[in-house]
């Protein structure tokens, strides 16, 4: 047994949550307010059976070492020694006493110090003079100024490479901390005549640097940033954050931002919950860290994310975790930084006005193409079409589905018929997850069987497993996953009388439990009750089910006539005959759901 598992037979998940927030017995779980945002009706439960827990209103959830991890915003390594202490595991091998970790706090502390030597530049050294006057023209405090940890790096080949030599530092070291390159057998400093920003992770430790040239007609690249160190990995660090999650957690909102100076002028402009991102795009890294503090990410960039892959990209990651998306249209400046220094009280109305994130993505299509032809139309349905496919919640998606349907004055089943039909050949990653089973972004129709085994699972299973059955095979199922996990279920509830989750679960392989649990812990708290809201909201799911395969089926069917028709092999009419046969039914029985509701 592994320490992981040795550790989770070990804890009991309700003990350990309960020793952090007031759980209450809730048949057979526990319910609390949930402690990763504000609520007043308790929506997080806690599963002993499971051994998990989830939000069913914010969407948080996993195993007693997720919940270790977001609530004391650590990292996997860390909430795995913590539980182990409690547990009274000894592991096998401490994450700390690696030689991996003993590197990183080598660099944390080398890094450390070169920040403080920095800072003492600015602030004391005259050195520092034409550094502090350029921060004072561009409206930076001194208090925030040591706030973010600024400094200055003299225009010097080898000044920070004495100093931390004579601290005891040799320069392998330093090379491999990015502070310093070699060349020809000589070490000389990285950043020379620059504004330093300190790059901190979301714990306060120094990862790296950004410098910045002070005069603006030099030939060299404005900003250069420390190269990816074991400790600095760009992708994962958000500027600001140490300082800053504190209020992104109260407000539970994150200003996104580019660059450095955008997050210390909407600081200062009393706008306290922000990071930057560097000028990338927003990564897996920096959602799973934000995803810790906020559920809403309110965009505030210098580019037009609705023409920038990269920037999407970003955004169907975020949507992915669960997050509420934002984008606020600067009320004037290039960025956040000009339009705070211009009018700090623009920039604050700005945000409070930001608009959902698809809805600023139709808005940005529609202008940019004549939409009252039917070229233009074509234009913003490809363009937004495999956008809305990503939208991971189908109310969402429907809603916008409807919503371009009336801006392009077309009909709502023209746009659904092209977001299924691109669904087919439309391959997308979601965040990385530690199962490989639940890697990909699942497409409408995968969602849409992943909701129908929710109710299955948490209703009637053995009458709602019997109805499905009516209208649907097993290799109905386009979902690999869900599709194996009915096929058990089938075997299962013919030798067992009473349908126990436990019992189901433990009968399953183990790489399909994150499915099992993410269907088992759905959120239908508020039908679940209800026993004729339960009922209709089966009857609407199965009949959406049923009329995803049959369309599906529609379009098989039209490809395999075409390709007999072009192969044209011996005995093709009767195949021909036999699948437009087959055709006309699959239409007609399409229409008569349609018509049916």
């Amino acid at each position: 047994m592994s320490d992981i598992d040795e550790i989770k037979t070990r804890l009991n998940i309700a003990d350990v949550i309960g020793k952090r927030v007031t759980l209450k017995k809730a048949g057979r779980n526990f319910k609390a307010l949930c402690p990763f945002h504000s609520e007043k009706t308790p929506s997080f439960i806690v599963s002993p059976e499971r051994q998990t827990f989830k939000c069913f209103g914010c969407g948080k959830g996993g195993s007693v070492i997720d919940f270790v991890m977001e609530y004391e915003h650590v990292d996997f390594a860390e909430a795995l020694a913590t539980l182990a202490d409690l547990a009274g595991v000894k592991l096998e091998r401490r994450p700390s006493d690696s030689p991996e970790a003993k590197l990183k706090q080598r660099l944390f502390e080398v890094n450390h110090l070169a920040g403080e030597y920095y800072q003492y530049i600015l602030t004391k050294h005259r050195l520092g003079e034409k550094a502090r006057l350029y921060l004072k023209n561009r409206g930076v405090t001194d208090k925030t100024a040591q706030t973010f940890a600024l400094g200055y790096a003299p225009n010097s080949w080898d000044a920070l490479f004495s100093f931390l030599r004579k601290k005891g530092y040799d320069g392998g070291l330093l090379e491999q901390a990015g502070l310093i390159l070699k060349s020809q057998n000589r070490y000389y400093d990285r950043f020379r005549g620059r504004v330093m920003f300190t790059l901190k992770d979301h714990r306060g430790n120094v990862v790296g640097f950004s410098g910045r040239l002070l005069d603006p007609d030099a030939r060299e690249a404005k900003y250069i940033n420390t190269s990816e160190t074991p400790v600095y990995i760009k992708g994962n660090v958000l500027y600001g954050l140490d300082v800053t999650k504190d209020a992104i957690q109260k407000e539970n909102e994150a200003i996104v931002t580019e660059g450095e100076f955008d997050v210390i002028s909407s600081f200062q402009a009393g706008v306290s919950n922000v990071v930057a991102i560097k000028g990338s795009a927003l990564t897996e890294g920096h959602v799973r860290l934000l995803k810790r503090f906020t559920d809403r990410l309110v965009f505030a960039l210098d580019s037009d994310i609705a023409g920038d892959a990269a920037s999407r990209r970003g955004i169907e990651i975020a949507d992915a975790a669960g997050m509420d998306m934002r984008v606020v249209t600067l009320p004037q400046g290039k960025d956040p930084d000009e339009a705070v220094r211009a009018s700090a009280g623009l920039f604050k109305k700005a945000i409070k006005d930001a608009v959902p994130v698809y809805d600023y993505f139709i808005t940005s299509a529609m202008s940019r193409f004549d939409h009252t032809t039917p070229y233009g139309k074509q234009k913003v349905s490809e363009e937004l079409v495999p956008i809305l496919i990503k939208i991971l919640n189908p109310v969402k998606r429907s809603s916008y589905v409807k919503k371009l349907a009336e801006l392009l004055d077309v009909t709502e089943v023209s746009i659904a018929d092209k977001i299924e039909s691109t669904a087919d050949t439309f391959q997308t990653k979601g965040i990385e997850k530690k199962e490989e089973i639940t890697k990909r972004i699942l497409t409408r129709p995968e969602k849409l069987e992943t909701y129908v085994l929710a109710l299955v699972l948490q209703g009637k299973t053995a009458e709602h497993f019997e109805e499905l059955y009516e209208h649907v095979t097993v290799t109905d199922f386009s979902q690999p996953a869900v599709r194996t996990i009915f096929t058990h279920l089938e075997k299962f509830l013919k030798n067992k009388r009473i349908f126990l989750l436990k019992d189901f679960a433990d009968s399953l392989p183990a790489e399909l439990t994150p499915v099992l649990d993410e269907a088992y812990l759905w959120d239908i708290s508020d039908i679940m009750d209800d026993e004729e809201k339960f009922s209709r909201e089966w009857t609407a799911a199965l009949r959406e089910l049923h009329r995803v395969i049959l369309r599906k089926k529609i379009r098989d069917h039209g490809k395999a006539i075409q390709e007999s028709a072009r192969t044209d092999e011996s005995g093709g009419e009767k195949t021909i005959d036999r699948l437009q046969k087959d055709l006309k039914e699959l239409t007609v029985t399409l229409a008569v759901l349609d018509k049916s509701g």
